[in-house]
């Protein structure tokens, strides 16, 4: 998967960590593996992801701070209902990964966080 270069390496280095880690656990769903793991390990780097960028953006009182939070904690809770009731659903989480969360991520950085980093590249 190939993300969009922002103005803000910061957040570069964040997205590239975010998209091995994906492909990563995709990998382990498509071959049916344990993935408990691997989405663990996900999750967990996406939670520090989005605290990244809400301090960054508490931080520089950026000015959409707040629809921006809106969408990181909905995203936030989907990742977190699937892993208390999904886990063991590997059609579901295949479906799930490559037809809703990576056209987010891709919509999001292109939109949101290009936004988001010019405003801390100023």
């Amino acid at each position: 998967m190939t993300i969009k270069k922002l103005n803000f390496e910061p957040m570069n280095k964040v997205h590239e960590k975010e998209v091995y880690l994906l492909e990563k656990l995709l990998y382990d769903i498509e071959n049916e593996k344990e993935i408990i793991n691997s989405f663990e390990e996900f999750l967990e780097d996406v939670k520090k992801h989005f605290e990244f960028e809400e301090q960054l953006m508490e931080k520089y009182d950026f000015f959409a701070k707040t629809p921006h939070k809106m969408e990181h904690d909905r995203v936030l809770n989907e990742l977190i209902q699937i892993e208390n009731e999904k886990l063991d659903d590997y059609q579901f989480l295949e479906k799930y990964f490559n037809e809703v969360f990576i056209p987010w991520l891709d919509n999001h950085i292109n939109t949101m966080d290009t936004v988001t980093s010019g405003y801390f590249d100023m």
